[in-house]
């Protein structure tokens, strides 16, 4: 299924620069911005609150150059503070953009790409399977090497036109692919089979018709 554009959430991973600057550009963008206008919910953070501590930060970035143990220590605590603050805004523009990647823009958070259903691939190969008579009168017994992740192998069989489509019938689905036995046909009656995996994500598709004739 796809996947809906939203706020990326790396900002943890930005040195003190990079994360002032991410920062910065949230504020900005944020400030009179028309898809997203203030006031805000009450359960969501004021941008006034984020634009504080941001300003708090960049301060406490300045004043750590001295490498005091408590200027260091105070700008440790107001990038945790920052972050979550700029994390709580994001949870907020990707509820209100509900993956609308003008909005996600226009808000200056990083967003991800909107991704396309994934498409569905069905075992590229169809059963290579060997047909033998079976044990007892009119039966078939059909061999197979299992295919990566297939759960089971169909079978469908008729007695008329292969090239008809209407003219198939379910025969039966094995589980096993070692010893799979169709039994009660005609014998001397020419039948034509095919035969498909069906694989987690759906069938796979069918061989060629193979035309066999039970004693």
């Amino acid at each position: 299924m796809s996947k809906k554009a939203k706020v990326k959430r790396g900002l943890g991973r930005l040195n003190a620069p990079g994360l002032y600057s991410a920062g910065t550009v949230v504020v900005t963008s944020m400030t009179g911005n028309p898809f997203i206008k203030e006031p805000y919910p009450e359960n969501v953070i004021p941008l006034p609150q984020v634009k504080n501590t941001l300003e708090r930060f960049g301060s406490s970035c300045i004043e750590a150059r001295s490498g005091a143990k408590q200027s260091v220590a105070l700008r440790k605590k107001l990038r945790a503070q920052l972050i979550d603050e700029l994390y709580q805004l994001a949870g907020y523009v990707d509820l209100v953009a509900k993956g609308d990647v003008e909005i996600l823009a226009s808000s200056g958070f990083e967003y991800t790409k909107e991704t396309a259903p994934s498409q569905v691939k069905h075992q590229a190969s169809c059963p290579d399977v060997e047909l033998s008579q079976g044990v007892k009168r009119g039966g078939i017994v059909g061999k197979a090497k299992r295919a990566p992740r297939a759960r089971s192998c169909e079978f469908h069989i008729t007695t008329g036109d292969p090239t008809v489509e209407g003219n198939w019938k379910h025969a039966a689905v094995f589980g096993q692919f070692k010893n799979m036995e169709l039994e009660g046909l005609t014998p001397g009656q020419q039948y034509a089979l095919r035969m498909r995996w069906i694989m987690p994500e759906g069938p796979g598709p069918w061989t060629p018709p193979l035309f066999f004739m039970p004693t």
